[in-house]
């Protein structure tokens, strides 16, 4: 018997809820743009999953009166059809942050908008329009601009709580779909307009491919893209077991490595666990090119810097490398602590840059080590005590075992580095016992 196109569309549908995991999920929520993907998407939501569905709209404050018009028609065709719909008017194009694209502006405004959305509704995934066309010109965006075997995968059917029920569908097939059922949906105008790289791989460069080359380019891709993607699943699940071998804890550090046993991989292996970590700390894929620069910098001795983000560079030093917030590699301000007025037993708390050091006056002359939390510390006669970077110490006198990466932001507290043991013999009528805390940046990835 032969299956009809719209059987087999929501088949699909159906068995991309069993595979990605929400079809028996409570609440799904639904990214509809009001374009065709998004409505069909609407459609065999409501007609296949038996959950509690909710819709949302992100207007990007780009097209004008276009893009106001795409909110209300979304807006009113959930009301007709009696599923909520949230809608928000942001201003991507004024909100970009450094070195983001507008498109990459827009896919963070839409995430940060459906994720809030998931908790405040309690919602288990938000389903996205993505189909095997997006699938197709994604990958080879990501060919062109110089990926891996990841970035030969395309998107994802599922990626933590975003999910892609129509990741097996073709564009004309739902649009189709659309027009037998008699459902309208928007054209964004701006998809016919080759600005975007994206559109050019769409207009130009893949009907230029039907007409010279494979009258259905998509169907040879789209069988790369699925043993592209059995390929990364192997290096990820590798490299998910590699990954706590080299991971090492470092307070400032949102990730910090044993450069030893990071250098016993190499090659593809070390390129799949840097990708790895960087998707844990939630940066931008790098490309094939700048991964391989950066495997190359972690075989180097002595010192090096690469910078992964517009935030975030990666340090290299003969213990550890780092992944380090481009703030903390600049020390704090000096600050004087004026601990004459302290009396016998009473104690002081200061902050200076992720550090908190408790000030204690104890009650005589006392000979005490200096570990690595807690030393004694005679202040000078007036009762100040300065705190500054251990980076300003003298070069005889910098502390050793601490990456030179975190030096601007560890504490000489008068002429005690943490990290150091050391004994005091206090010859004034007393002395004041310090400890330093360290706020830990990396708990989250380094637990």
């Amino acid at each position: 018997m032969m299956i009809s196109l719209n059987d087999s569309l929501i088949k699909n549908f159906q068995e991309a809820g069993e595979k990605q995991g929400w079809l028996d999920a409570p609440g799904l929520l639904l990214a509809v743009s009001g374009g065709s993907d998004s409505m069909a998407l609407l459609c065999f939501a409501r007609r296949c999953y038996g959950g509690r569905l909710a819709a949302a709209h992100l207007e990007h404050g780009f097209r004008g009166a276009a893009s106001l018009a795409d909110a209300a028609f979304v807006e009113e065709f959930c009301r007709g059809i009696g599923i909520p719909c949230f809608v928000r008017h942001a201003d991507v194009p004024n909100n970009m942050r450094k070195g983001e694209s507008f498109e990459m502006a827009g896919r963070r405004a839409r995430y940060e908008f459906f994720y809030e959305l998931l908790e405040r509704e309690d919602l288990s995934f938000v389903a996205t329009g993505h189909t095997a066309d997006d699938v197709v010109e994604t990958m080879l965006f990501n060919l062109f601009r110089g990926t891996g075997i990841k970035g030969l995968a395309g998107i994802a059917p599922r990626s933590g709580r975003a999910v892609r029920p129509l990741i097996a569908c073709r564009r004309g097939d739902l649009r189709r779909f659309l027009a037998d059922e008699g459902i309208p949906w928007r054209e964004d105008e701006t998809n016919d307009e080759n600005l975007y790289i994206r559109n050019k791989i769409r207009n130009q460069l893949l009907p230029w491919v039907r007409e010279n080359i494979n009258d259905s380019p998509e169907r040879a891709l789209l069988g790369l893209t699925e043993q592209a993607a059995l390929s990364d699943a192997r290096s990820e699940a590798d490299a998910k077991l590699a990954l706590p071998w080299v991971r090492r804890s470092h307070p400032f550090a949102s990730a910090a490595w044993d450069t030893a046993t990071a250098r016993r991989f190499t090659g593809e292996k070390l390129a799949s666990l840097l990708r790895l970590q960087g998707a844990l700390l939630g940066l931008p894929t790098l490309d094939r090119a700048r991964i391989h620069e950066l495997c190359s910098l972690i075989g180097v001795s002595g010192r090096w810097r690469f910078q992964w983000s517009g935030e975030t560079e990666v340090c290299g030093s003969g213990s550890l490398i780092g992944w380090i917030e481009r703030r903390d590699l600049a020390p704090p301000a000096e600050v004087t602590v004026d601990l004459s007025a302290l009396r016998v037993g009473e104690k002081t708390e200061v902050r200076w840059g992720r550090w908190r050091v408790e000030f204690t006056r104890d009650a005589a002359p006392v000979r005490r080590p200096r570990g690595v939390r807690q030393a004694g510390a005679a202040p000078d006669p007036s009762g100040a005590l300065r705190i500054t970077s251990a980076e300003a110490a003298p070069r005889g006198e910098k502390p050793r075992g601490i990456p030179w990466w975190s030096l601007a932001g560890w504490p000489l507290i008068g002429d005690w580095i943490p990290g150091e043991r050391k004994s005091v013999r206090d010859e004034s009528s007393y002395a004041m016992i310090a400890k330093a805390f360290c706020d830990k940046v990396n708990a989250k990835n380094n637990s």
